[in-house]
């Protein structure tokens, strides 16, 4: 899985190493560390412990990347033996940070050239060297271990410049059965551009892929599983806090069906209420509204003249109509005027003269006077 993923971020870590946005962050994060105090900025801005081996000669020196340059690393007084992998082995193991051991070789054991590949081949870099190494360098493929740098490509161009560097296996071999025989794992192993006196990485990587330290993957597990073990405890939260929502809003809901069924019933209670007054009050609103029968058949017998009598009387909510026979029809319209119980007599189509009685037959028809109630009730 480890080799599967470097495959994959190699590519993109060379790519990263020389754009742009490497360049921003690494100003970003140079102007953020100066606004840290320096006693927290190593706790923040924790980066790699960068080791390095340079033997010149038969002498191996140990030295230590900081901020600004290398500088030579000085001997641990509480390690009782002095040589140097006793003294590498003891820094790595008591390093806070993670540990990157890188041997250095001298100029002379490498082989660098500058090439120019065509822009095609940019995703492939490592294929097309592997089977051209021999067009740029008098070794074969087989013979040697080698690294690559691409350059800034220019827009517009058919190519772009790689820094090729190289070196023999046979040499290869002995710097790793040199660390191994002391019990070092490399993670590097790189081209000592400056002295001796001080020592400049180039930044290439020669040491095969099968013999660096890997990765170790366990603080990102572990920050994977937390991460997932977060999202998960917050997707609970949220399904729980979504699940009381929606009981609470069901329970809103059956409250406000039942509080509506209740205003229902209020209502047809309501109505019912209203129409049991409105039956309650129909007799006292006919008395209130209409005049007493008997008091009209009074004022009837009162006010109709000896000469006259009647053969029907209909008194219905709003009009009275009285049909008979008279001496003098028209005469009783004034009469029956002056009650106070209806107004405006009218007589209703034609008076004839009845041959048998020599009467005038009549239908008068007034409307009732319903405000006289009162009035009635005050007399009586």
């Amino acid at each position: 899985m480890t080799s599967y993923v470097e495959k994959i971020t190699e590519p993109l870590s060379q790519w990263y190493q020389t754009s742009s946005i490497h360049a921003f962050f690494e100003w970003w994060v140079g102007e953020l560390k100066s606004f840290v105090p320096e006693r927290h900025r190593k706790k923040i801005f924790a980066n790699t412990n960068e080791l390095f081996i340079y033997q010149s000669g038969e002498e191996v020196e140990l030295w230590q990347q900081t901020e600004q340059q290398m500088q030579r690393l000085q001997p641990d007084g509480s390690v009782a033996d002095k040589e140097w992998w006793h003294q590498l082995n003891h820094q790595v193991a008591g390093s806070d940070q993670e540990a990157r051991v890188t041997y250095l070789v001298s100029e002379k054991l490498v082989l660098g050239r500058e090439i120019a590949l065509p822009t095609a081949v940019m995703s492939d870099i490592e294929s097309v060297l592997t089977f051209e190494l021999d067009k740029y360098i008098p070794f074969k493929a087989d013979d040697v271990d080698f690294a690559f740098r691409k350059g800034p490509v220019e827009e517009g161009s058919e190519k772009f410049p790689v820094m090729l560097t190289a070196i023999r296996k046979q040499n290869m071999r002995e710097i790793i059965e040199l660390t191994e025989s002391k019990g070092i794992r490399l993670s590097a192993v790189d081209v000592n551009t400056g002295t001796a006196e001080q020592p400049v990485a180039l930044g290439m990587n020669l040491l095969p892929r099968e013999w660096r330290k890997k990765k170790d993957w366990t603080a990102i597990k572990w920050y994977a599983g937390l991460l997932l073990v977060a999202v998960l405890l917050l997707a609970f939260v949220m399904y729980g806090s979504l699940e009381n929502k929606t009981s609470k809003i069901a329970s809103l809901e059956a409250q406000v069906t039942e509080l509506r069924k209740d205003a229902r019933r209020a209502k047809m209670i309501e109505t019912q209420l209203n129409e049991s007054v409105q039956a309650a009050n129909f007799l006292g609103d006919l008395k209130i509204k209409i005049p007493s029968r008997v008091m009209m058949v009074a004022e009837l017998t009162e006010k109709i003249p000896q000469n006259t009598y009647l053969t029907r009387i209909v008194i219905d909510e709003e009009k009275m109509e009285v049909v008979g026979q008279s001496t003098n029809a028209n005469a009783l319209v004034p009469i029956l005027n002056q009650s106070e119980l209806w107004y405006e007599p009218q007589i209703i189509g034609n008076v004839t003269q009845d041959p048998r009685t020599g009467k005038e037959k009549f239908t008068i028809r007034s409307a009732l006077k319903l405000e006289v109630q009162e009035e009635a009730d005050n007399e009586s």
